[in-house]
């Protein structure tokens, strides 16, 4: 753990000495509005730790819960040459997505690009978990989501289930 957070650090400072930052970026709630946006423009670097941590995402009897760690929801872009690193680090944690219930709706993604996404180049998304679980639960009639260092351009796909 600490040698990805050295590497971690590392690359914050090589991206910050790259370019300006951009202004915006994850950890938002994507909701599955179509007017999202999002546009960085440069390099982008989003971390979450987690140490013995418990992160859950859950929505039941038709009710919609986004969960963004290290990610962006909504159209996505960075382009001017790109760049974009997205790491979620998690040792002896547990990160649950779960939808119950008849039209649940559970979205959780981890090191991702979620929307339309457009990145032009370099673009580094990384889970690392140790002693730890991810799960994905749908009951009957509902739909869960994740997506784990990805990039998935279809919101609406989901969020209008």
């Amino acid at each position: 753990m600490k040698s990805l957070a050295i590497l971690s650090l590392s690359l914050i400072a090589t991206a910050a000495m790259a370019g300006p930052m951009g202004g915006g970026g994850g950890g938002g709630s994507g909701g599955g509005s179509s007017s999202s946006q999002i546009e960085i423009n440069g390099p982008s670097v989003q971390v979450t730790l987690l140490n013995r941590s418990g992160v859950l995402n859950v929505a039941t009897g038709g009710g919609k819960a986004s969960q963004n760690l290290a990610s962006n929801a909504g159209n996505v872009t960075i382009d001017r040459s790109g760049s974009s690193l997205q790491v979620v680090a998690a040792t002896g944690s547990g990160i649950l997505n779960k939808a119950d219930g008849y039209s649940a709706v559970a979205v959780n993604n981890l090191a991702s690009n979620y929307g339309e996404v457009d990145v032009k180049s370099t673009s580094i998304q990384v889970v690392a978990a140790k002693n730890s679980g991810i799960i994905n639960y749908a009951g009957n009639g509902s739909m869960a989501v994740q997506n784990i260092s990805s990039n998935n351009g279809c919101v609406t796909c989901y969020n209008n289930h």
